[in-house]
């Protein structure tokens, strides 16, 4: 009966233990490598969009700050695009601390949905990162700021704003 020798450590043991070695190790996932791109974005897409979205609607906030009707209306129109579940919540009309939070929690899971769902797509590919991921998120996200619009428009409608 013959005793293995194999030792893990040795690169340049014999064939059949290194080739034993091979099918047990995992992986290695090179840190800027194809792997690792792809996990990232699967895993931080939803995150992504999330951050665009507080971003847009920081500086949504900042232009209302600012004096003037025009850098209001602007800034106005941005923070309901980025936060486009406040007018299922009555924004234009009503304003109160608790439908701001509603609206703008929900707005973020609507966020990180497509963000997730854009990651999911765009990693379907062998080679993808952060450039196929906007690829995928910017038509859903087109999609979603109109809706916002929309829904804006229709309660100003109603409201007999317009």
């Amino acid at each position: 009966m013959k005793v293995s020798s194999c030792d893990i450590r040795d690169p340049l043991g014999p064939y059949d233990c290194r080739v034993s070695n091979a099918e047990t190790r995992s992986p290695r996932v090179v840190p800027d490598g194809i792997i690792a791109h792809r996990t990232s974005v699967r895993t931080r897409g939803g995150v992504a969009a999330c951050i665009v979205s507080l971003g847009a609607t920081l500086a949504g906030l900042l232009l209302v700050a600012l004096p003037g009707s025009l850098p209001g209306a602007v800034g106005f129109l941005l923070v309901v695009m980025a936060m486009p579940t406040l007018p299922m919540f009555g924004v234009p009309a009503v304003s109160g601390t608790t439908v701001y939070l509603l609206g703008a929690a929900t707005s973020l899971v609507l966020w990180f949905v497509v963000g997730h769902v854009s990651a999911v797509r765009a990693t379907r590919r062998a080679v993808s990162g952060w450039q196929e991921w906007r690829r995928e998120f910017i038509p859903l996200a087109a999609g979603v700021l109109m809706g916002g619009l929309i829904a804006l428009a229709v309660a100003a409608v109603i409201l007999g704003a317009l």
